[in-house]
Parts: structure tokens; C-alpha cells; sequence
């Protein structure tokens, strides 16, 4: 008498599944093109001197507001 050994469906196409998703994330990273070391030094540079600008700006808003402020409040008081 032969036995047939059966596998649950749901497990063979869960792997399956797995074995998939696993193959398209690698094909996926392959597409990656990662910057050259001149490149990220550029964009390095750009961020730092966008947040030293963007900082300036509201260190100048934050002084003008804060006399506006008690200006307003000298004159109440």
C-alpha cells in the first residue's frame, strides 16, 4: 500500500509567497543606484547651509515678534 503524503495548500503557497516577495525585494535593491562620495559631500553641505538659513529666519521672526510683544504690553502696563 502506498501512502500519499499531502501538504496543506495554504503552507505550500505561503512559501511560495515568501520565496516571491524575497526575490522582488532583492530585484528591487539591485535597482538602487547609490550617490558617489562627491555627491553625498554636495548634499551634505546643501542641508547644512539650508538649516543654518531656515534657523536665521526664525531667529530673526522670534526677535522681531518677541519686541512687537512687549511693545504691546509696555504700552498696556
Amino acid at each position: 500500500m502506498e501512502e500519499k503524503v499531502t501538504t496543506k495548500p495554504n503552507e505550500n503557497s505561503q512559501n511560495k509567497k515568501e520565496r516571491n516577495s524575497f526575490a522582488d525585494y532583492k530585484a528591487e535593491f539591485k535597482k538602487i543606484i547609490w550617490p558617489d562620495r562627491k555627491e553625498v559631500g554636495q548634499k551634505t553641505v546643501t542641508v547644512i547651509v539650508t538649516a543654518l538659513i531656515v534657523g536665521a529666519m526664525i531667529f530673526c521672526m522670534d526677535t522681531v515678534f518677541s519686541f512687537g510683544y512687549n511693545a504691546i504690553i509696555g504700552l498696556i502696563g
